[in-house]
């Protein structure tokens, strides 16, 4: 087995050309020709950029140590190249610097061939001229400010690319299952002007379809089978909104009632559940839990969001929806409990504050009374909606605005 002597030359470095298109065909390394270029050694700002150029007779490649085209790959880790004298033995081990080659086509000959181009691509203004400047021969500084510019560029063209699809798709979504065309875009469900009792007031047939409340029926044991211990362990660990807990602990007796009760708490837990979903988990693939009944999920976000595009599968609540949600809510709230709503447990669990959650209620028509409760901690403010007959209804109009002098 030969040997072989190792020496360090601290001085040479060896010029490593890697391909960003892949590997070049030996029968074309012979035709390749490279060209290695220095800054201005006795400027400071140029003296360390270097350019590492290849060309054969169709295509040229370019690597650089500076911009946007300089390798990553010397950041973290040094590299070294052993260079073997299979005569002498010896190998000498020099400082590697890589360069990564990019393609660049080769300038085509007038005469051969004339290409018109847009002249977007061969005039510059210049503004461009001068952010190329910039990228080959600015300071650190100035470069991560082009390169800051030109990301919110790109970023404020995105944004308004997506707001006017939103847009678009806005104006074209169909009313879904709605009775009566000026309620179309109405966010409180259609109001019943004949009703004689608060129970004839909204339909509940409308806020939860036949469809919808079979399946819900189904889905529903885990509320129905809910015991006092099992209440307190969710409430400590914070399973569920505290309006459902509220419920759970108030359920009834006889297996009909409470099958239905069961039922409408299912169907209430999966709208606040909607509500507090983040914008980022909407635009998920499968924004709500699977095992929820599928007839159910595809009702909610039919109803409820829209498709950021015709095109994509990714949906938003636009601030409107988010509304009509809102009054489905207090609505399917005020109905089990009895058309009086404490509004504390709500109003955390959709964490609306007081003006908001009182707004909402106005518009569906209720009359708000407000109470001073002793407690030993101290006194507390309670809220309550009430659903009476005839409706207050004044809250739908729109207000006035006051000018101030």
């Amino acid at each position: 087995m030969s040997k072989v002597t190792l020496s360090y030359e601290k001085e040479e470095k060896a010029i490593l050309a890697h391909f960003t298109n892949g590997t070049i065909d030996e029968k074309c390394t012979k035709r390749l020709h490279f060209g290695y270029f220095k800054g201005d050694q006795n400027d400071k700002k140029l003296k360390d950029r270097k350019m590492l150029v290849a060309e054969t007779n169709e295509m040229s490649y370019v690597g650089q140590s500076y911009g946007p085209l300089a390798s990553t790959m010397q950041r973290n880790c040094k590299y070294y190249v052993g260079v073997l004298d299979k005569a002498t033995g010896k190998m000498k081990i020099c400082d590697a610097e890589i360069y990564q080659m990019h393609p660049k086509p080769s300038d085509i000959d007038d005469e051969a061939e004339t290409i018109s181009l847009p002249s977007s691509i061969t005039e510059k203004t210049f503004i461009e001229k001068n952010d190329m400047l910039t990228s080959a021969f600015g300071s650190k500084k100035k470069q991560r400010a082009l390169e800051s510019r030109l990301k919110n560029h790109i970023k404020g063209k995105a944004l308004d690319k997506a707001m006017s699809s939103v847009l678009s798709q806005a104006s074209s979504v169909e009313a879904v299952e709605e009775t009566d065309a000026n309620t179309e875009y109405s966010i409180i469900p259609p109001i019943n002007e004949e009703a004689t009792t608060p129970r004839e007031v909204y339909d509940m047939n409308y806020i939860i379809h036949p469809n919808e409340w079979a399946a819900t029926s189904e889905a529903s044991g885990t509320f129905f089978d809910a015991t006092v211990d099992d209440i307190q362990e969710w409430r400590k660990e914070n399973k569920y909104p505290k309006q459902i807990l509220s419920l759970l602990s108030r359920m009834p007796k006889s297996e009909e009632r409470r099958t239905e009760q069961a039922t409408y708490i299912t169907y209430l837990y999966y709208l606040i559940y909607l509500h507090n979903l983040k914008p980022s988990h909407l635009r998920g693939r499968d924004p709500l839990p699977l095992e929820w009944p599928d007839k159910v999920r595809f009702h909610l976000l039919r109803r409820f969001t829209q498709l950021i595009s015709e095109n994509s599968k990714q949906r938003v609540m636009p601030a409107r929806l988010k509304d009509k949600l809102v009054s489905h809510i207090l609505v399917l709230c005020l109905f089990l409990e009895e058309f009086s709503l404490e509004l504390t447990n709500l109003q955390t669990d959709l964490n609306k504050t007081n003006e908001k959650i009182t707004k909402h209620c106005q518009m569906l028509g209720c009359t708000m009374k407000v109470k001073k409760l002793n407690t030993d901690e101290g006194g507390a403010v309670v809220r309550w909606a009430t659903l009476s007959l005839p409706l207050n209804l004044s809250a739908q109009q729109p207000a006035k605005r006051k000018h101030k002098r």
